[in-house]
């Protein structure tokens, strides 16, 4: 210590400079310990010593430490021992620093773990300073070059882990100035640099952790493996450290225990990240990066997360594609399984527009297949079971998925049944039964115009404004009663039988709102709309209204609703509903067995069960059992003349004997119960009952009611007939399936319900399995499949006869006689295949027949056509689908003359059969391809105007139609092969010279596909006009006469329909040359394309020459434009080729969608301002295209009629013009123009130029509107234009652009972009900021962002904005501008109105900057909440940026923002109000409210433990901010404090809150109550400026019901607090009694709130009534009236006139009533209550009762004070009083019988007697308090004032309580029961001798006064 003292003195006087060297030299020859260390030795000569690095060099040689001699690892180990020990013992260390770094300087092999490693010492605990020092020391100056740094000795495992732990623990919760583990060596969890793909936000996450000290993986390597020890105790500091971590940073935590490699995990492992995973997935505000790394890491943990999330509820979905499109995998999130997780998140991205649903479920069911449509249904299924459930639940239940829109469900539908041959077959039905089900969910879905054959399911049904208001007033008639449901009924059928269109869009309109109004019957009907709206749906099947699907969903509706309880409101509506339609029910079978097995409705309906059981018993046959409730049909239909008589069953003679009837059901029992595990049992009893003459009426059960609806169970039945062996049974079995199959063959029902053709298929397959399956035939005479096809086909039948014939083939797999080859069944399948190649057949019927192939196993196209069904003399005119041989195959055989009316069939038939029989393959496709080309031309037919009304006529249309079909079929064929074979020709002539030497292919194959399409399409276009315009009129003449309208069309008729349509017929021909072309071009080239690939993959460095062409005659005779080269086809050879596609005819087949809806744009402009771009293919046939000039000419004349008739118009918008005025038609007309000149580049441009001039100077909105459209639709048309306008508009420097209104227009069309326009208009702001530029910018900024809608917002104009903040200093509107947008006010007239300033914020100056900044980020805020549909979606960036800005992080920052966001907000609205503009007031306040409600909402705790306590804490934070704002603006302002901006503020926080009151959960009531604490600060005692609002606010429907509407009544105190703060307010002013407006109209608003909370909340008044009225004054009779007349829902109160009844007798008076009020508090002072209890107990001196009278005035109080005793003592006492004496009354006998010896009766009489009259009054006042509703309390204090009116002999104290009791029936009701009881008794009684005391007499007007009342009293 001397030493050390020494050098120090030393150091102090001369200075380290000169004595470390002294020291250096002296350290070899100093004394030193024998057991000192390097470590103490230098501790000894001090700490400024020890940092010299020569002087620690000099001590380590003293010590054999040199660079000769370097130090070894263990000596190393041992100085860091010793100064730990030195450490842990606490003496002072040398400096660690330097030591350490000498250490490394040596040429020595350190292991520097080691020496961390070192510190795992087995008996150290805890973790001292000086050890923590030592440690940083050593970590911070270790080499960091070495490849182990020290602090890698931390991530191996110690023999002491926990210490280990404890170290790291100490190390991490230093200050990162201090020590951070990011500052070392090792591994990150998350850079920037991992993430340097994705978002800005994402990268900003990652920035604020990077730097973290928790940024370790490999310290979460070493927690997760101390996570698996078997210590409890390094376990739960593992758990302890990771909490501490969860706190500070969440999301390392959850990245880092992901990243670790380790497996299995541990329990600590999978508990955190399961919580943290929780946490992220509920909405972090860090979730983008947590989710984005986990991607990056683990993507299958994510996305097993998502659908663990997902499983846990499907409403997660919504949060889950949130994230997968943050992250921008939603792809891979589609690839999850199972399909119903993939499915939901598809259904939700469609909606959202993230993805092409149709595509991606297409791609779908190709790679999945039948297993991927199953999961579709069930999709669906699940679907709707939810909605289902939401709808007939009562009460309601919320959804338990997310609700699938119905235009997604037409998605589903249509997907389904496109890929219906792929599904199992189990899930055909499942998927009918899942379609019926959307149907039932979303009826819109389903098209109920009578007559419609649209198959429902594939659109959603909408309807005109004008037809739903028309619809809507019916309704609304017959709910009010103007019309009757009969009316309506009648209405129905006039519509539905009606011819005209719109009666049929009302009838289904009106049918649609009844369905749709379906899903409110359960919860929102009344009682009398219910049972209306039941009877008219059930009139709508009563009277047949709705039939087919419609009527099966109806009845499915009626079915559901009778399922539901009783009470519901649903089963109401079913009864009713079912009542009228009751009549109808032996129509359906089904129906009536669903109804018999629900036995609560035959309980509430005893006739029901008979009157179903006479409709059974009264059903029909073809009735019974062939319903299916899915798709209920529309009830019995009459036999029809048979269609089909190819199917013939044998007459049977006489009626089938049917067995009695005990028998009967005997049989009908073993049937239903047969099984195969019982069938023996269940056949012995069959034989038992059964006799052969039972057989045809058992034939006919078995077939009819079970084998027709029970396929599965076909084999059983067999089986079991089988066994009976009974011949004529076998028989008639047969017999009764053919009949049942011919019944359902002929029957219209079975063409129209797939529910009847579903029992088809089912007989048929049955007999299959009865004949052919066994090698039976069917005879020729009872069916003929081939004839029973062709009758099909004939009659438009084939829905039917394919699927039966099929199905009935199918069994004969199982047959050795009729299997494949049988000629007789190859017979009839080549007819099925002819039918399936060139019949008309729907996709479901191909299906049919490929599916009976497939169980035969039959190739289908190996099987040889027959010519039958072409052969047949009818199919010229009714083949629809013809293949290749129907069309003409020559072009001799084309009809190229006038069409022949008179031409016989035969010849018609020759011609159709010169081409082969049997097509080959490449014929089949061509033809193929001709259908679809002629498919896709018949929508397009047109029918002019002209020929009105007949073009509104489907059936005319549909006859045109077929003309132009028969027309094209005609001729198609050979003039598309004849173009083809020449153009052909052609092209591979001179592609394959010129292509000689070019070795791609690709170019060759462009080339050639190039010219063969326009050469084919050429010649197409050339051969067919003239057949085609001869042929078409002649067709359409035939067709019309066949269709009647002979007599309505003329020959001139004919033609213009011709004419309008031959270009349509024409381009169809054109369409289908250039195809067939391109395909001719491949084959021709193919060997070609070939030797190329060849050549490029074995020879690809050599020069490429076609082996196939020659070089001699080609290279040498050619001119040198058109010479081959060895280097391939040249660009002006290819050119030649490239033109073929720049001809301006040539066009797709198929009309371009016009360039509104192909470019993306900003489109406010509507698109019917101006027609599509006209192509000059879509002009009249006879065109003459005009020379420019010509154009020109015309163009001006059309620009000067268009702006005289501009000049003429009052309208101011292009979308308020009529469709049809002539300024839309001129616009046309000019498109037109365009179009039509022969110099489409020089016409079109001069044109725009044009249009800019007359843009810019046209003065109204109209003009600027059309021009701008004008120029929009040829910039869109013509490349040329585009580019030479927009480049000008965008990028001219000219003065004329200067135009506000003008660029407005240009951008809200979108025609230039606002980016562009920004970054422009701020470079010629930098180059010449001239003031005319400088206004021109701020007004456009200006009118850009004010413009409804905004056309652009603030960070839009960013660049522009940053010029104008530089250059516009100088310039008024720039600088008004810029204050706009940072909400600075500036001083003019409307600064001060009616004295009232407005308020600029008092800042410090130092926080000026800071508070701009502030503002600004509101300002942003602001905005989003203005312009933002979905603010929400905004919030989260913008929190995130807020809080990377450290605004939210800082305690005083954050404070301040809000602090700034609340006087802004207020500020914002007092501006507003003073310039006028009232519609912007409340938008900053209502901005602020919610950005505090998505704070709250996404705040939580850190460690995720109390979140609901963090809410509330944040909520309170800010809301005190708040007040003190208000507080500082109430005191500031004064009288002219305006209170409204702050209740709009806490209204609608109030309302938001509400809205998120799910996702909030048992947080919302905790909020409440925050916000009940808020009010209680404002009380208008504290702030009367703010009072009327705050009472609004504690009265507020969001709040005060909440409050006393919640669990365990936990709101009620903090209420109650409120409503004594407001009538503490009032208690002055009521006392003075002299009210002014602004205090009367406060004292009605009480008055009115108190009357509220006795209607809905009485019990509360009741319990509080004595608080309450004890802070109101005595004089506000009627406010005390109102809370005493509060009672208790539950009690009723009895008639209080009621003669001869003791009320000691009634039941109610018996309870001690529940009080909450605190009425001891008054009785502590002076020990009173103690004395109280002692005098009530008997056990009182005698002098109490004068020092109790003494008590009871208030001390001190002058003679003429208005009040001498103390009111809350007197009521305190009172109620103490009676309460007590009831109590022990109820103690001592059970009962709370008044007994007048009680301790408490006599100190209230003694009290009663020796007041005086002010004392009495108010006792009595006191008294009268407790008069409430029937109970203990009341009938105690009742029977009290009736005792002393008896026996205190004193009229003044009589008089005194007529006065009080009298008092409360004076003022408007309500009046309490208790006092009415008691003053009727007193009136009432004899005993009381009321009437003939003095004081009545005193005056006549005091005597009519009491008979007054008393005769209101007793009358009412």
């Amino acid at each position: 210590m001397q030493r050390q003292a020494l050098i120090a003195a030393a150091q102090n006087k001369y200075g380290s400079e000169i004595v470390a060297p002294i020291v250096q030299r002296l350290v070899p020859s100093l004394s030193l310990l024998p057991d000192a260390t390097i470590g103490q030795s230098l501790a000894d000569l001090g700490l400024d010593m020890s940092n010299d690095p020569e002087v620690v060099l000099a001590m380590l040689a003293r010590f054999g430490v040199s660079a000769t001699s370097p130090p070894t690892n263990e000596q190393v180990v041992d100085v860091v021992q010793g100064l730990a020990l030195m450490a842990a013992e606490g003496r002072m260390l040398p400096d660690v620093g330097t030591l350490i770094r000498v250490l490394a300087s040596f040429d020595s092999n350190i292991q520097w773990a080691s020496i961390i490693k070192a510190f795992d010492m087995p008996d150290r605990q805890g973790v001292d300073t000086a050890t923590l020092k030592l440690l940083i020391a050593i970590l911070v100056n270790a080499p960091r070059e070495d490849e182990d740094h020290a602090v890698t000795g931390f991530w191996q495992l110690w023999n002491n882990p926990l210490y280990q732990l404890r170290l790291l623990d100490a190390l991490l919760s230093l200050p990162a100035d201090t020590f951070n583990f990011v500052s070392l060596p090792g591994h990150r969890i998350v850079t920037v640099d991992d993430v340097a793909n994705a978002s800005p936000t994402i990268k900003s996450l990652a920035a604020n952790v990077q730097g973290h000290t928790w940024n370790s993986l490999d310290l979460f390597e070493v927690l997760v493996r101390l996570s698996e020890s078997d210590s409890i105790d390094v376990r739960n500091f593992v758990r302890e450290m990771l909490d501490k971590a969860v706190k500070i940073s969440a999301e390392l935590v959850h990245m880092g225990l992901l990243e670790v490699p380790s497996a299995p995990w541990s329990e600590i492992r999978l508990d955190y990240t399961q919580r943290l995973l929780s946490m992220f997935l509920a909405g972090h505000p860090n979730h983008q990066l947590v989710f984005m790394r986990i991607w990056q890491i683990e993507p299958s943990y994510l996305t097993n997360a998502f659908r663990g999330f997902y499983e846990e509820s499907p409403l997660n979905i919504t949060r889950i594609l949130d994230v997968a499109q943050d992250l921008k995998i939603l792809d891979a999130l589609l690839e999850v399984r199972p399909f119903t997780f993939a499915l939901d998140v598809a259904a939700l991205a469609s909606r959202r527009e993230y993805l092409n649903l149709d595509k991606w479920l297409a791609d779908n069911v190709t790679a999945h297949g039948a297993d991927f449509l199953h999961s579709v249904i069930a999709f669906l299924d699940l679907k709707m079971e939810s909605e289902k459930a939401t709808r007939i639940s009562d009460p309601v239940v919320d959804h338990r998925t997310m609700p699938l829109n119905p235009q997604t469900i037409t998605i589903f539908l249509r997907v389904l049944r496109n890929s219906s041959s792929m599904m199992h077959e189990s899930d055909v039905d499942y998927c009918l039964e899942v379609r019926n089900a959307c149907l039932q969910i979303h009826p819109r879905l389903m098209n109920l115009v009578p007559g419609s054959d649209v198959e429902p399911g594939f659109t959603v049904v909408s309807y005109s404004a004008e037809i739903e208001a028309e619809v809507d007033g019916i309704y609304k008639q017959m709910y009010d009663e103007h019309i009757s449901i009969e009316d309506v009924i009648a209405l129905l059928q006039r519509h539905k039988t009606s011819t005209n269109p719109k009666d049929h869009e009302v009838f289904s309109c009106m049918l649609h709102f009844l369905f749709d109004e379906y899903k409110f019957f359960q919860s929102f009907y009344p009682p009398r709309e219910l049972a209306m709206t039941g009877f008219l749906f059930g009139s709508l099947i009563q009277h047949q209204l709705v039939d087919y699907i419609p009527l099966g969903i109806a009845i499915r509706y009626v079915l559901d609703a009778l399922n539901c309880a009783p009470e519901t409101n649903l089963f109401k509506f079913g009864i009713q509903a079912l009542s009228r339609f009751e009549s109808r029910l032996s129509e359906w079978q089904p129906l009536c067995q669903a109804l018999l097995k629900i036995p609560h409705l035959l309980e509430a309906r005893h006739d029901l069960a008979a009157s179903i059981q006479r409709a059974i018993a009264n059903a029909s046959d073809d009735t019974k059992g062939n319903l299916d409730l899915r798709t209920l049909g529309a009830g019995p239909v009459p036999d029809p003349v048979p269609v089909f008589t190819a199917i013939q069953p044998d007459i049977s003679e006489g009626d089938p004997v049917r067995p009695p009837e005990e028998v009967t059901d005997k049989i009908l029992f073993i049937v239903n119960n047969l099984a195969p595990s019982n069938f023996e049992a269940k056949l012995a009893d069959m034989r038992e009952q059964f006799q052969d003459r039972f057989s045809r009426w058992f034939a006919n059960y078995l077939v009819d009611q079970r084998v027709s609806t029970e396929p599965n169970n076909h084999q059983l039945y067999l089986r079991f007939l089988d066994a009976l062996d009974v011949q004529p049974l076998n028989r008639y079995v047969l017999h009764e399936t053919l009949v049942k199959a011919a019944a359902l063959l002929n029957a219209d029902k079975t063409m129209q319900l797939t529910s009847e053709r579903v029992i088809l298929k089912n007989m048929a397959s049955w007999l299959g399995k009865i004949t052919l399956a066994r090698d039976r035939p069917v005879k020729h005479k009872n069916l003929s499949f081939k004839d029973l096809l062709l009758e099909g086909y004939e009659n438009g039948r084939l829905l039917v006869a394919v699927p039966f014939v099929c199905k009935t083939l199918e069994p004969c797999a199982q047959s050795k006689v009729f299997r494949p080859p049988n000629p007789w069944l190859m017979a009839v399948i080549s007819l099925l295949a002819e039918m399936y190649h060139f019949a008309d057949m729907k996709s479901i019927l191909k299906f049919e027949v490929e599916l009976l192939c497939k169980a035969l196993d039959i190739d289908l196209d190996a099987v040889q056509l027959t010519a039958t069904l072409r052969n047949r003399p009818s199919a010229r005119e009714s083949l629809a689908g013809p293949g290749l041989p129907d069309y003409v195959t020559t072009m001799e055989s084309m009809p190229m003359n006038d069409y022949d009316l008179s031409m016989p069939p035969q010849a018609e038939s020759q011609v159709l059969t010169m081409g082969p029989s049997s097509p080959s393959d490449s014929q089949r496709v061509l033809g193929a391809h001709i259908e679809n080309i002629l498919s896709s031309i018949l929508p397009r037919v047109t029918i002019n105007p002209q020929l009105s009304p007949l073009h509104t006529n489907q059936t005319f249309k549909r006859a045109v139609q077929m003309a132009v079909d028969r027309a094209v079929r005609e001729i198609i064929v050979p003039v598309v092969e004849r173009s083809v074979t020449i153009a052909g020709i052609s092209t591979r002539e001179l592609v394959a010279k010129d292509f000689a030497t070019e070795p791609n292919e690709e170019k060759m194959r462009q080339a050639g596909h190039l010219m063969a399409q326009k050469l084919a399409g050429s010649l197409a276009l050339v051969t067919c006009k003239d057949p085609l315009k001869s042929n078409l009129g002649g067709h359409i003449r035939a067709l019309l006469v066949d269709c009647g309208f002979s007599e309505v069309i003329t020959e001139g008729g004919i033609m213009v329909l011709a004419n309008d349509n031959l270009d349509l017929a024409c381009q169809a021909i054109e369409k289908a040359a250039m195809d067939r072309a391109v395909i001719d071009v491949d084959e021709g080239f193919a060997a070609a394309y070939e030797t190329r690939r060849r050549h490029r993959e074995q020879r690809p460095t050599q020069a490429f020459w076609d082996p196939q062409m020659t070089q001699t005659a080609i290279t040498s005779t050619f001119p040198d434009p058109l010479r081959i080269k060895a280097s391939g086809v040249q660009p002006i050879q290819a050119a030649v080729y490239e033109d073929f596609s720049a001809d301006p005819r040539r066009r797709a087949f198929t009309s371009r969608p016009s360039s509104t809806a192909s470019f993306p744009r900003n489109d406010h402009l509507p698109v019917s301002a101006y027609a599509p771009s006209p192509l000059p293919e879509q002009t009249m046939p006879n065109q003459v295209f005009l020379r420019h000039q010509e154009a020109m000419e015309r163009f001006n004349i059309m620009v000067k009629d268009l702006e005289a008739l501009l000049l003429q118009l009052p309208i101011q918008s292009l979308a308020a013009l009529p469709p049809n005025h002539d300024v839309r038609q001129l616009v046309r007309q000019v498109l037109f123009l365009a179009n039509e000149s022969v110099d489409r580049h020089r016409t079109p441009l001069l044109m725009s130029q044009k249009i800019v001039q007359l843009l810019y100077k046209t003065p109204s909105q109209l003009g600027r509107e059309i021009y701008v459209a004008l120029l929009d639709q040829l910039c869109h048309s013509f490349e040329d234009v585009a580019k030479e306008a927009i480049t000008w508009l965008i990028y001219a420097e000219d003065d004329r652009k200067l135009n506000v209104p003008v660029t407005v227009t240009l951008l809200r069309s979108g025609l230039i972009n606002v980016v562009q326009e920004d970054q422009q208009l701020a470079k010629f702001l930098h180059t010449d900021p001239r003031p005319s530029l400088l206004n021109f910018a701020a007004e456009l900024i200006r009118e850009c962002l004010t413009a409804d809608p905004p056309i652009a917002s603030q960070n839009q104009f960013t660049h522009t904005l940053a010029q104008l903040s530089q250059v516009g200093k100088g310039n008024d509107e720039v600088i008004r501008l810029l204050d706009d947008l940072r909400g600075v006010r500036r001083p003019s007239a409307q600064a001060v109105i009616d004295g009232q300033t407005v308020r600029q914020p008092s800042v410090k100056p130092e926080t000026e900057e800071l508070r701009e900044k502030l503002f600004i980020w509101f300002q942003q805020w602001v905005t989003i909440f203005q312009r933002s549909h979905s603010p929400e979606k905004a919030f989260v960036p913008f929190i995130t940026q807020l809080t990377k800005q450290g605004i939210l992080k800082v305690e005083d920052v954050s404070s301040f923002f809000f602090r700034v966001c609340a006087e802004a907000s207020v500020e914002s609205y007092i501006t507003c109000i003073n310039a006028g503009e009232y519609g912007y007031a409340f938008q900053a306040l209502d901005a602020m409210s919610r950005l505090i409600v998505y704070i709250i909402k996404y705040h939580g705790d850190a460690s995720g433990v109390n979140n609901d306590q963090a809410k509330v804490h944040y909520l309170t934070k800010i809301l005190s901010i708040f007040v003190l704002v208000l507080a500082n603006l109430h005191e500031e302002q004064g009288p002219l404090f305006q209170q409204k901006p702050f209740f709009r503020f806490f209204c609608s926080l109030l309302n938001d809150l509400h809205t998120i009151e799910a996702n909030l959960g048992t947080a919302y009531f905790q909020l409440l109550l925050a916000i009940g604490d808020t009010f209680s600060s404002l009380q208008p005692t504290y702030f009367p400026g703010f009072a009327f609002s705050w009472m609004s606010l504690i009265s507020h429907r969001l709040f005060m019901p909440k409050l006393l509407l919640s669990e365990n009544r936990e709101g009620w105190s903090a209420f109650y607090k409120l409503l004594v703060s407001l009538f503490k307010f009032l208690s002055p002013f009521l006392k003075a009694a002299d009210l002014e407006p602004a205090s009367r109209d406060l004292y009605r608003g009480s008055l009115r709130l108190l009357l509220v909370l006795l209607h809905d909340f009485p019990d509360f008044l009741s319990e509080y009534y004595f608080t309450l009225c004890d802070v109101i004054p005595p004089g506000c009779i009627q406010l005390r009236n109102i809370i005493l007349s509060a009672f208790p829902p539950t009690t009723l109160l009895p008639d209080p006139h009621l003669r001869n009844v003791d009320f000691d007798s009634i039941p109610e008076m018996g309870p001690i009533p529940p009080i909450l009020s605190d009425f001891t508090s008054g009785l502590k002072a002076g020990d009173l209550r103690a004395y109280l209890d002692q005098y009530l107990l008997n056990r009182g001196s005698p002098s109490f009762l004068p020092s109790l009278k003494e008590r009871l005035r208030l001390t001190g109080s002058p003679e003429d004070a208005s009040e001498a005793y103390n009111l809350p003592l007197v009521n305190s006492l009172v109620m103490y009083v009676g309460v007590s004496s009831v109590a022990q009354a109820k103690a001592r006998s059970g009962s709370s019988l008044f007994t007048p010896t009680d301790p408490g009766v006599i100190v209230l009489q003694y009290l009663a007697t020796n007041l005086d009259m002010e004392g009495q009054h108010h006792l009595l006042g006191s008294m009268v308090l407790h008069l409430r509703y029937p109970n203990a309390h009341t009938h105690w204090f009742s029977s009290l004032m009736l005792y002393l009116f008896q026996e205190v002999k004193n009229d003044q104290f009589r008089e005194v309580m007529t006065k009080v009791l009298l008092e409360r029936f004076l003022v408007h009701r309500p009046h309490p029961w208790g006092a009415l009881v008691t003053f009727i008794e007193l009136l009432r009684n004899p005993k009381y001798d009321f009437w003939s005391q003095e004081f009545i007499r005193v005056a006549p007007e005091v005597t009519l006064l009491l008979e007054t009342v008393a005769r209101s009293i007793f009358q009412s």
